[in-house]
């Protein structure tokens, strides 16, 4: 395991927020006041693969996370293996078997199923079982979600010009698409170089019929506004935003990272009751 950020603030928290997230290659927390405004502590590390050994080594590390008395505690999963399945199919569908047959039999999961009201949409998901386990035991009264759940979420309705939500994270991105009060398109997808998110940003474009110039393309997530990425990305879109987390960092005075570094552990604030 290898900590990739760290903020802490010296503040005392009222009411305290956990917000975990975890996929196949990276744990992370944030915990905020009860309204996200102020972010009290952050923690994000890359992993190998997601067992026992780092979940524990993490939890060990911060143990802040043992120690403090939440007020809510809300989790994301965000593995790779998610699907949207339109409702009126998912009432005449298996989960599992929608899973499986996208993503490959394999044992040691979990599938679930979580509705999405607002876009008639399910969210069909895996989740490792030692993931789930640690999880259920660490944090028995949690909440939790798919990180593309909340994505959809963020979407709201999409304009006839188009939308891509797109998230970065230490070896992997996501992207939603969406247009005309539709999802069009949502993946998870490994890359290495610039060209690989290039390639499935246009392929979703032409596939959408969506103008590269008029899309409106939002970023979050590990990218950085001078990185070969961004620079690349620019020459191909022309309405390029970053989404930024809505906390503050109360007294740590850090602005060595961009507040859009982790806009998805903000989105699980929206969770909070």
């Amino acid at each position: 395991m290898k900590e990739l950020f760290r903020i802490q603030n010296s503040s005392e928290p009222v009411q305290p927020v956990l917000l975990f997230q975890a996929s196949e290659k990276h744990l992370a927390f944030a915990i905020t006041n009860k309204n996200a405004t102020e972010l009290i502590e952050l923690a994000y590390c890359s992993i190998e693969n997601i067992n026992l050994e780092p979940l524990n080594e993490f939890l060990n590390q911060y143990p802040v996370l043992k120690n403090l008395q939440f007020y809510d505690i809300q989790i994301a999963f965000s593995g790779q293996h998610a699907v949207f399945i339109p409702s009126a199919e998912a009432e005449m569908t298996d989960a599992e078997v929608v899973v499986k047959t996208q993503f490959g039999n394999y044992d040691g999961v979990r599938i679930v199923s979580e509705k999405i009201p607002e876009w008639q949409l399910y969210n069909a998901y895996a989740v490792e079982n030692v993931l789930w386990d640690w999880v259920h035991t660490i944090f028995p009264f949690s909440k939790f979600r798919h990180q593309s759940t909340l994505s959809v979420k963020q979407m709201l309705a999409a304009s006839d010009e188009g939308c891509l939500l797109v998230d970065f994270g230490t070896y992997s991105f996501s992207v939603l698409a969406g247009a005309g009060g539709k999802i069009l398109f949502s993946n998870h997808c490994s890359y290495t170089t610039p060209e690989d998110v290039l390639f499935v940003l246009l392929k979703t474009c032409q596939q959408f019929s969506l103008s590269q110039q008029t899309v409106s393309v939002r970023l979050s997530g590990l990218i950085d506004m001078q990185s070969a990425l961004y620079k690349e990305l620019f020459q191909y879109f022309r309405e390029i935003t970053f989404r930024e987390a809505g906390w503050h960092t109360g007294n740590t005075g850090n602005t060595e990272y961009p507040a859009h570094f982790f806009t998805s552990l903000n989105d699980l604030a929206t969770c909070v009751s």
